[in-house]
Order: structure tokens, then sequence, then C-alpha cells
């Protein structure tokens, strides 16, 4: 188990993973429970990936990710809906300022099903959101050009974005600031012992026994030797690719482009099915962006820890990067970034596009399974999980249905 000088302690409970879902999870852990809490995971590099020597990186190292109510799936709606109200009082508890109230808009054919749904789920939840017509989009945005047959769904307040950087180092400090031990090492491996507690070994041999863990892992999930390897090797969780592209605007455009919401432009026809963008948002190099996204068939999926590696290298798919590139100048006429820049990401993925809250086995809790839409609603998760680990059944309004593990199918001999 090593010796004294690697042993970093004993806890209660210990989340493995300090991203989004982790690091909320380790907060609310703080109010609901008693005992020693215990958070382990990197930090951001602050060197470029591929020169960081990593065997793993986060999703939050980012500044920009929507935040909306509106949804097609009453699951992520109502997450969202509890995650938001927070934002403020977590920034007014923390100092750290991570929201933008900037609106949020769906933008599609009147006749689209999505849009159908997403009135329907609205309507089911219950919150204040608008229906523009082509012409009322055309006043509101005069610089958008959509098709005649568009509309649009527009949240005004309570929407817009959140940097997820700036998030994960307020969950930290609530955290932390509520007496979690951070740990600042890449877990390896974890076995049980014969009295039932986890031993927790990290990459630079550091040692944590713990009674019970929340394995957040994120996009690293299947590469470690932390879930037992027989049900590791069933688990029906992907990682997939993410392009990401940032235009860099002008001072004029930042002006031009002073009351654009966050949008989401629904295209079912293409394979792209959406794409998403964000208004003007400052990043650390000091110049403001419009980042754009992707779903559809240009998720790639990546099988193998390397595969992932390698695209965490790199600046994502060049091909994708066009396509976004031009479908953003195609809505936005006149408009000419200063530059281009692509970056890739990856998530993990679910068979029911839900995060895996659930029991791998005896206290044992798994927290993955973003989706690429975790972001906004990851304290609300991280929450959920919480409530998971410190009870012996489900404790949650929704139905573990919607959070349950899922195992690949077993072929039948």
């Amino acid at each position: 188990m090593g010796d004294r000088h690697n042993t970093l302690g004993h806890y209660d409970i210990t989340v493995i993973g300090a991203g989004s879902m982790g690091s909320a999870c380790a907060r609310h852990l703080t109010q609901i429970y008693k005992g020693k809490i215990c958070l382990v995971g990197p930090d951001e590099p602050t060197v470029p990936r591929h020169q960081s020597g990593r065997s793993v990186f986060a999703a939050y190292y980012d500044q920009g990710r929507i935040t909306r109510h509106l949804d097609a799936d009453p699951v992520w709606c109502q997450l969202a809906n509890r995650s938001i109200p927070r934002y403020r009082q977590l920034e007014k508890a923390t100092g750290v300022q991570y929201y933008h109230e900037r609106g949020f808009l769906v933008l599609g054919s009147k006749d689209d099903p999505k849009i159908a749904q997403i009135n329907k789920v609205a309507e089911m939840i219950g919150f204040n959101y608008e229906q523009l017509s082509y012409t009322e989009l055309k006043r509101r945005f005069p610089y958008l050009q959509v098709p005649h047959d568009f509309i649009g769904l527009y949240e005004s307040t309570d929407a817009g974005y959140i940097s997820p950087r700036g998030q994960v180092e307020a969950e930290i400090k609530a955290a932390t600031d509520n007496g979690c031990t951070l740990v600042r090492e890449i877990v390896n491996k974890v076995s049980r012992n014969n009295n039932g507690d986890y031993t927790i070994i990290t990459e630079t041999n550091k040692v944590i026994t713990s009674r019970k863990i929340v394995v957040a892992t994120g996009a690293f999930t299947l590469f470690k030797e932390i879930i037992p390897d027989d049900i590791r090797q069933r688990l029906d969780i992907q990682c997939g690719t993410q392009t990401v592209v940032k235009l860099q605007v002008n001072a004029a455009d930042r002006q031009r482009y002073s009351n654009m919401p966050c949008m989401v432009y629904l295209y079912p026809e293409d394979p792209m099915e959406f794409w998403y963008s964000l208004p003007p948002v400052l990043y650390p190099d000091g110049q403001y962006y419009l980042k754009i996204g992707h779903g559809g068939d240009l998720i790639k999926i990546m099988p193998t820890h390397k595969d992932v590696l390698k695209w965490f290298h790199g600046h994502g798919d060049p091909k994708t990067t066009d396509i976004l590139t031009k479908a953003m100048l195609s809505v936005l006429p006149g408009f000419k970034p200063v530059s281009i820049k692509p970056d890739g990401c990856a998530y993990t993925i679910t068979p029911h596009s839900h995060v895996m809250i659930d029991k791998i086995t005896e206290n044992m809790v798994l927290l993955s399974g973003g989706n690429g839409c975790a972001a906004k609603s990851s304290d609300e998760i991280g929450r959920v999980g919480a409530l998971t680990i410190t009870h012996d059944n489900w404790h949650y309004d929704i139905p573990q249905e919607a959070f349950k593990l899922c195992f690949k199918l077993t072929p039948k001999l």
C-alpha cells in the first residue's frame, strides 16, 4: 500500500475526477454529508496539451458553453432548470464570476418536429420564452440571415453562456472552503481491500484509501483501472469528438453583435443535424471570438486511449472546421473573422443520451456521460451524484431509469 510518505490519508468518500461533474459532486457532498471528503484530479495544463505529457484531459478547458432551459429532452431541461438559479449563488459565495446572461435562441423551420418537441417540453416543465416569427427575428436581430420559413424560440433571461473553467474553479473553491481535501493527482488504479475500503493509487504512486468512491472521469472513464475490469469492459460508453471553431471578432463587429444571444440552428436534413454558436466571448489571449460547434455525423467515435490523447493533442478536424466556418458566415453575411482557430474536445456518449448516475458495485458510483450537454447542468448532476453515493436507494425525483448504467449486449451463442 505504500509507505507513510506516499499515503495521503483515509476518507469517507473520494470523488475521482475534478472536472465539471466531479467538482460539483464534491461541493454538494460537503453540504449534505458530515464525513471526510476528498476530490482527486489534475488541474488544467499550463503548457500546450501535446507538450504536457498528460495521460488524461478534461472537457472544461474553455471559456464558453451555452446554458438554457429550452430542450427537446425533458430530463436535460429539468437538470438545467435546477442548475441555472444556483449560478449567481455560487458566484456570490466564491467571488468567481462565470455566468453571462446573454439569452438563448433556437432557430429552425416552423414545421420541424424538433421545434414542436421543444415547445412540448417547455410547456410541461414551465418557464418563460417567446416564439418569434421570421419578421420578428429580422427586427430584433437584423444581422442574422435565415430561411423565410424559420422561426425562433427565444429565452431572453436566465440563459446565455457560462465559462466552464470558471464554474469548475467556483465549485472547487466552495468545496474546499467547506472542508473538502483537494489532491491534484491523476488516479491510475483502484482496488478493494479485505476490509471493504478502496485503495486509490495515483500516477506518482501516492495512495489514498476511501470507504466510498464516485467515479467522474469523463472521456477517460474506460481507459484507467478504476472501475472493476469485468464491469468496465461491459459498460456501454463511447468517447466522441467535438470540433469547435473560434472566429476572432474585431471591435466594430463586437458592437454590431452586442445583443447576440447564444444560438442553436436546426437543420434535420443535413448530416450535421444542428450546429450552435456563442456571441463574442473573451478568451485568455485577450481577444473576443464567436464560438461554433456541431452535432450529428460530424461526431466521431474514438475507441482507444491513444486515439483520445491524439485528438486532445490536435486542433479538431479540418473538414469540420471548414463546414462550421461556412455555416456561420452564411448566417452572418458581411462578417469577416480576424482569425480562425479550431480546437478539439471529447466527451462521453451513452445509449440513453443522459448521464449515467448509478452504483457500479458496492460503495462505488459512476457519474459519467455528458453527451455534449452537461456543462450547464453539471451542478445539479453533481448533486444527484452526491445523493446517490450517500443513500442506499435512489433518492431523486426523476426516475432512476433515466440515469441507469448501460451495458453492451452480449452476443447469443
